[in-house]
This record gives structure tokens, C-alpha cells and sequence, in this order.
């Protein structure tokens, strides 16, 4: 059974090999730093699970996610991070990851969310249950991020850790002007002036995006 555990914290990737093996003592053990390392795997080599963060440098989840649903689409990803679930679960679930713990889980429930996501299961917690039902029910969101294209919202999300328009476009592969424009976009729907980052920066705040 292969592994590949994708985070920038030796000390994560190492605490989740001792954890794994336990459980899973023939487990064949993968680990990426960043995106690029994580390609490098993904294209090598076919994995059982993917394990992965959501904040790491020189990384974007979005396409990163994007990349592993291209080249092993029957690979499932359990999310392991520190970002809020009402802010980020739901997004991710959209776009095909089987599990979201957050690291300050107990180990037992890290390894049940192992468990479950191998065994072709979907694992989130109850409190997410419940607010993803409820936005089903209701159709609404208390988070206004959620109606953001995922292109929209890799641009907010870049722009709020500091990069340039141009930055952003260059790394993504992009015009600026398309840069430019889906920023646009985004503020218009998340109802702030598209050159007031003070304001977006509260409300990224506000709602566990930063």
C-alpha cells in the first residue's frame, strides 16, 4: 500500500509515517515538501491515499488538487490541515477530496478518517455534516468565499498571502488582464471595492480564509 504524504513540516510528514505504521505496517511511505515534488511523485508512481495540506509555499491547493484528479483520478485525497472546515471543507469536497480533518485531531480520529477514505468512505465531522446539510437545506452559505469560482477564489487566496497581479499570473500560467479580470469578479461577488485590500483583508479574515 503506498502513500504519499504532502506537507512542508518534516516533523508532520514524519508523525504520519509512525502513525500509519501501525495501523498499516507493510505501508510504503511518499513525502512532498511542495507541489512541484508532490507532480514529481504523482507521475512516477500510483498511490493508495493521498494525504495533504492546504498551506504550503510555493504551492497552490486548488491546482494541486486539479493535477491529482487529472493524472490519478481513483486515488482518493484525505485533507489533513489547520484552515477552518466552515471555510475550506466545503470547496474541497466539491472538487473531490474524500476526507477534512484538521490537525488538532486525536490521532484515533486521524486514523478512523484514514480508515474510512480507504475503504472508499467520505469522513468529515459531525459539526461539518451539519453545516453542509444545512447549506443543502437552505441553499446558502454564511461564507461568501463559497460562491467564488475556483479560479476566483486562487487568485483572492494569492493575493491575500502577499503576490502581485503579475506574480499571480505568471505562476498560474495566465494573462494578467485574466488576472485582473477574475479578481474583479471575485470582489464584485463578495460585495468589496476591488481595490480596497484592507476590506478584503477583514473580511478573508472574518471567515477563517487567512
Amino acid at each position: 500500500m503506498n502513500f504519499l504524504i504532502i506537507d512542508d513540516h518534516s516533523m508532520i510528514r514524519a508523525g504520519m509515517n509512525i502513525l500509519i505504521s501501525k495501523e498499516y505496517p507493510s505501508a510504503q511511505f511518499y513525502e512532498a515538501a511542495n507541489e512541484k515534488q508532490a507532480c514529481r511523485f504523482l507521475g512516477e508512481k500510483a498511490f493508495d491515499l493521498i494525504i495533504m495540506d492546504l498551506n504550503m509555499p510555493e504551492s497552490d491547493p486548488v491546482r494541486l488538487l486539479q493535477f491529482i484528479k487529472t493524472n490519478q483520478p481513483k486515488t482518493p485525497v484525505l485533507v489533513l490541515t489547520m484552515n477552518e472546515e466552515k471555510s475550506f471543507a466545503g470547496r474541497f469536497f466539491k472538487m473531490g477530496i474524500k476526507g477534512y480533518v484538521n490537525k488538532s485531531a486525536d490521532n484515533p480520529v486521524i486514523l478512523e478518517a484514514i480508515r474510512v477514505v480507504l475503504q472508499n468512505g467520505m469522513y468529515m465531522s459531525q459539526e461539518l455534516k451539519d453545516s453542509l446539510l444545512n447549506s443543502f437545506v437552505t441553499q446558502r452559505t454564511d461564507n461568501p468565499f463559497e460562491a467564488l469560482s475556483d479560479r476566483e477564489f486562487q487568485v483572492i487566496r494569492e493575493l491575500l498571502r502577499g503576490k502581485s497581479i503579475a506574480e499571480i499570473a505568471e505562476d498560474q500560467g495566465i494573462n494578467i488582464s485574466t488576472v485582473s479580470t477574475y479578481k474583479g469578479k471575485a470582489c464584485e461577488k463578495l460585495g468589496v471595492k476591488r481595490n480596497n485590500f484592507v476590506e478584503l483583508l477583514s473580511l478573508a479574515k472574518t471567515n477563517g480564509i487567512i
